[in-house]
């Protein structure tokens, strides 16, 4: 990274990228914004056009029939509260980010645990959930310390 001043960025002990100002890091809008489309993705879209092998991995994971479309619906509605979340000022609060961290690291030990083909599947949908945890890890810590 090129910088125009000497002192604008540093490294602070708890290692959150800081500027001297008075005002806190402004961070890029376009994070928040792919933050807010893979929520809202993630509960339209299953609803939409995959009810039925989500439903299925459900299943998979030993969840009850009766409790099956609860759960779904339950799930996907949450995702669709992330997105929104995310797209609103509320973005600006840490407790936001930490349920998100919370959910995606949660989904993710179910799934690895009761689906753990999906560690061998082509696509990686376990793997890509790293960025994605370390994404929001820093998005929290960075609300967490600017309020």
């Amino acid at each position: 990274m090129i910088l125009k001043s000497k002192s604008a960025i540093c490294w602070a002990e708890d290692s959150i990228l800081t500027v001297q100002s008075d005002r806190p890091l402004r961070l890029p809008y376009y994070l928040y914004l792919s933050v807010a489309i893979l929520w809202l993705y993630s509960g339209i879209v299953p609803v939409l056009f995959a009810q039925s092998t989500s439903l299925e991995m459900l299943a998979q994971l030993g969840i009850d029939k009766p409790y099956r479309m609860t759960l779904f619906i339950f799930s996907a509605v949450l995702d669709i509260i992330f997105g929104l979340l995310v797209l609103s000022r509320y973005r600006q609060l840490a407790w936001v980010w930490l349920m998100q961290l919370c959910v995606v690291v949660g989904y993710s030990i179910i799934v690895a645990i009761g689906l753990p083909e999906n560690w061998f599947h082509p696509f990686a949908p376990l793997i890509k959930n790293i960025p994605i945890i370390a994404l929001l890890f820093y998005l929290y810590r960075h609300h967490y310390f600017i309020r």
